[in-house]
């Protein structure tokens, strides 16, 4: 299924991207990578935020190509739809919607259930993930690319 048969199943929307908002998911993404890997914090947390900053590099991509999530599934929406704009392999997609669905339990129902193991490498993933979207946003639209941009 392509994103042109995602906007006509109304699973996203269309949406006029700037550079100032690439900026704003950029930090947003750069934020949560640092605050991840502070060590006083449950791994629980950690795994938390570093799905956090994968979600905002998969919104981003998104809305690089012209596209929003609809309201309905759009965590699950914005982390598949990687496949179809930076090319993203299967192996990385299933990673963040694994942590998608376990996120739930961790924020809400059990506590202590991830392992400072487990939270490093979802870490590790999303800011190799980080370096693929600078490229391939620099590639394909390098109009958008925000000022002094480090991969």
């Amino acid at each position: 299924m392509t994103l042109a048969d995602w906007l006509a199943n109304r699973w996203i929307v269309a949406h006029e991207p700037t550079p100032e908002e690439i900026a704003d998911l950029f930090a947003v993404v750069d934020r949560d990578l640092v605050d991840a890997a502070i060590a006083r914090l449950s791994p629980d947390w950690q795994l938390g935020i570093s799905y956090n900053a994968g979600l905002q590099l998969a919104t981003l991509a998104l809305v690089a190509e012209g596209f929003r999530p609809g309201r309905e599934r759009a965590h699950e929406r914005a982390i598949l739809s990687l496949r179809d704009t930076v090319g993203v392999g299967a192996e990385t997609v299933d990673l963040l919607d694994t942590v998608r669905r376990k996120r739930n339990q961790v924020n809400y129902e059990h506590v202590g259930s991830v392992s400072a193991k487990e939270a490093k490498a979802l870490h590790d993933e999303v800011s190799d993930l980080r370096g693929k979207v600078v490229r391939w946003l620099k590639k394909k639209h390098p109009e958008l690319v925000p000022p002094g941009l480090k991969s």
